[in-house]
């Protein structure tokens, strides 16, 4: 049974915050919120962090640029993104984002449907925290995340 989405104002500074290395992933919207529809995610990246290349076949990505400048990956396509400019990645194709600075970078990562890129996360984090010795590709592999590089 599917559960209608129902209008909720979402403040400043709420959602779930993550720390995965030097990035800080605070999301703000799930499928709980949007009836599975999407997942909105925050991005707080230092010069030189980011994702390297990677696909997902079972999620469309959209990169808002919020602050600061980012190389990018997408296809065979190199990019240099800044505030305001979008990367849309439709499921399956390789891609990398990078902040290169010198300000710290800021980006909205809409993720549909959603579930999948948030529970890659807060499995990731959760095995880190308990020290369990993770294979990071291991557990993208089953969320359908393939790393390249």
């Amino acid at each position: 049974m599917t559960t209608m989405a129902q209008p909720k104002h979402f403040p400043a500074g709420n959602g779930k915050s993550y720390l995965l290395g030097r990035i800080t992933l605070t999301f703000k919207t799930t499928t709980a919120d949007n009836a599975g529809a999407y997942t909105l995610c925050e991005t707080i990246e230092p010069p030189d962090s980011g994702a390297g290349l990677h696909r997902h076949p079972s999620y469309d990505e959209t990169h808002i640029i919020c602050e600061g400048h980012f190389d990018c990956q997408l296809g065979e396509q190199m990019l240099k993104l800044g505030p305001g400019d979008m990367m849309f990645v439709p499921r399956g194709t390789a891609h990398s984002i990078m902040s290169i600075g010198p300000e710290i970078g800021r980006e909205l990562i809409i993720s549909s449907p959603g579930g999948i890129f948030d529970a890659f996360i807060d499995e990731v984090v959760t095995s880190r925290s308990k020290n369990s010795g993770i294979d990071f590709r291991a557990i993208a592999a089953r969320y359908g995340i393939e790393f390249l590089n």
